[in-house]
């Protein structure tokens, strides 16, 4: 009797092993498969591209958009044009423009909010911006995108060349008779063209609200000017054009 209680006792414990073992090996398998699928999720959260940003927060999209056609052209009358077309846009406060002079050292000098709200129902979105003061040169500007969440991205650089005294001059450099003609083939806003001696003492000032083709001027509005070196400088929307010597021969 003894014997048989043994026995049975042993295959009772035996089972009751295996079935522990298979328990264990079965969590094994899950905690695999849940790590694997954790680390697939984790590495998708975050999806970058050259012009598409998409995060995932708590599986969710937080922002997505698309940004392309990203260019900017300097105007005739000396201003930066930059556009952009976002698609599939979603989650975005605002845009950042950022500008540098050296296409590494950027800096803020503006911000546009985003046109999505949650009545618009367009596929497709057109934004805009004009930096009136472009850096003289060249310049570089890429967009910033700001999530609501915080997520941000960043666009592709886009390079312009501001050689604003292209087409412009200021002559003769030697004058005998007080006038000098400046001339320019960009329509030019906001325009002065101002006289100052070696001192830098000011002479005469003519302004214009927009200049285009060709104009004299008197050096002085007094029509008497001694004879010397004199600094004509020009500026276009407050941006300084071009600045050159001109000599003033006796009379």
């Amino acid at each position: 009797m003894l014997k048989l209680l043994t026995v049975n006792y042993l295959r009772l414990w035996h089972r009751v092993w295996l079935h522990s073992v298979a328990i264990n090996f079965m969590k094994t398998i899950i905690l695999c498969i849940t790590g694997i699928f954790t680390m697939t999720v984790s590495q998708a959260a975050g999806t970058k591209t050259a012009d598409h940003t998409a995060f995932r927060s708590g599986g969710g999209f937080v922002m997505s958009v698309s940004l392309a056609n990203f260019k900017g052209v300097i105007t005739n009358n000396l201003q930066a044009d930059l556009s952009w077309t976002t698609m599939m846009e979603s989650g975005v406060a605002y845009f950042e423009i950022q500008r540098s002079g050296d296409g590494m050292n950027f800096q803020d000098i503006d911000s546009i909010k985003s046109k999505m709200t949650i009545s618009t129902n367009v596929y497709q979105l057109q934004y805009s911006y004009t930096d009136a003061h472009p850096l003289a040169g060249t310049s570089f500007y890429r967009i910033k995108v700001i999530g609501k969440n915080g997520y941000t991205n960043q666009s592709p650089v886009v390079q312009i060349s501001n050689n604003a005294d292209e087409g412009i001059r200021i002559y003769p450099t030697l004058i005998q008779n007080n006038m000098v003609f400046v001339e320019t083939n960009k329509n030019l806003r906001t325009v002065s063209l101002e006289f100052f001696d070696l001192s830098g003492k000011k002479i005469s000032e003519t302004n214009w609200e927009s200049l285009d083709g060709r104009q004299n001027i008197q050096i002085s509005k007094s029509g008497i000017l001694p004879t010397g070196t004199y600094i004509a400088r020009l500026t276009a929307n407050g941006q300084d054009i071009k600045t050159q010597l001109v000599i003033v021969q006796s009379h």
